[in-house]
């Protein structure tokens, strides 16, 4: 909360893009994301701005399979208050709340899965939920 948005963009967007550009040009066909619920560079809320933007860079490199998960709060993570996760339980469906274990799992799940379609696919809380539980 304390970052400028383009303190913001450069972590997101360059670091991550950068990243992202390194492994598509090592070889790498499938590449996973980590965004936000709601996400769209059209928003006028700053985080989910500049997480849409993101979603763009990275879609725009062409890897063969992009997995974007867009969790809604996330529990279990140093940077979301207590408080917050738990009134996030509260809230059903993908702007609630998911242990982050559960996305953790989810991205295995995401690398090791030979049936993971072509293109670009998100992933929400609700499907998270389900190839972390198809992991364990």
């Amino acid at each position: 909360m304390k970052w400028s948005e383009e303190e913001l963009k450069a972590l997101e967007i360059g670091v991550v893009g950068g990243f992202a550009r390194g492994c598509q040009a090592g070889g790498i066909t499938r590449f996973s994301l980590l965004s936000a619920v709601g996400s769209t560079s059209k928003s006028r809320i700053r985080y989910v701005r500049v997480m849409g933007l993101k979603e763009e860079a990275v879609q725009g490199i062409g890897f063969q399979r992009l997995a974007i998960f867009r969790p809604g709060i996330i529990a279990g993570n140093a940077h979301t208050p207590r408080y917050a996760a738990w009134l996030g339980r509260l809230i059903p469906g993908r702007f609630g709340t998911i242990e982050q274990d559960d996305i953790g799992r989810a991205f295995v799940a995401e690398f090791i899965s030979n049936s993971a379609q072509n293109g670009v696919g998100y992933l929400e809380n609700g499907a998270m939920r389900q190839r972390s539980r198809a992991f364990k």
